[in-house]
């Protein structure tokens, strides 16, 4: 029976534990939600609780907690923390549901960047965990319609969502039959929090909030 671990926080981290638990000789054994976990999402500590209450639950909030090795899958949905050599090494596949095209938008608030930027077409993306910010080789990604001029941060926030679902869905019961594709470094750009005062108007989930902040 292979484990596995989700980490990371709101309804993406769910129906990431909800996918894995729905695989064939895959146990959820471990989950690690972001601590603190953000009161405008949904629990992940209170959805694990109720639907898998067999599944262990570190609250820490730390990866350096899961023992490397103890599971042979690790998924990263909306996980806050950078994960380290130690658990990449030791694990057989270890992903990331990045709510951004990638390589263009790697790193932080990618949804932020993209309308800040007059993108009219966005993404999510789920790739292999390497030493880098987002750098890993890309299992799946999907792009869809974005309007800058209409659309605030949190309509692109939830279409994200939406769609990342349906790739965790597609891609993680297909993990041993997708050949990783590198990402071309070349087109590379990476954001990070320290830069989140040159969004202007897009800082927030409207412009009318962040307007008033």
């Amino acid at each position: 029976m292979r484990r596995a671990a989700v980490l990371g926080k709101g309804r993406l981290a769910v129906h990431a534990c909800q996918t894995v638990a729905a695989m064939p000789d895959t146990v959820l054994d471990t989950v690690i939600p972001n601590a603190p976990e953000p009161e405008w999402d949904v629990s992940l500590t209170g959805c694990v609780t109720e639907r898998w209450p067999d599944t262990r639950l570190l609250h820490s909030g730390d990866w350096r907690d899961l023992e490397p090795g103890r599971c042979h899958l690790v998924v990263s949905a909306l996980y806050n923390k950078i994960i380290g050599s130690s658990l990449i090494n030791a694990t057989d596949k270890i992903i990331n549901c990045h709510p951004g095209r990638l390589p263009q938008y790697r790193g932080a608030r990618p949804v932020n960047w993209a309308l800040h930027n007059g993108e009219h077409l966005h993404g999510v993306t789920v790739h292999v965990i390497d030493a880098g910010i987002d750098s890993g080789p890309i299992l799946g990604e999907v792009q869809f319609s974005i309007w800058p001029e209409v659309d605030e941060v949190r309509d692109v926030w939830d279409r994200s969502m939406r769609h990342a679902q349906h790739l965790l869905s597609d891609v993680l019961p297909r993990l041993g039959h997708i050949t990783p594709r590198q990402q071309d470094e070349a087109q590379a750009v990476t954001h990070y929090l320290r830069d989140s005062d040159q969004l202007g108007d897009r800082a927030d989930w409207t412009r009318a909030a962040s307007g008033m902040a």
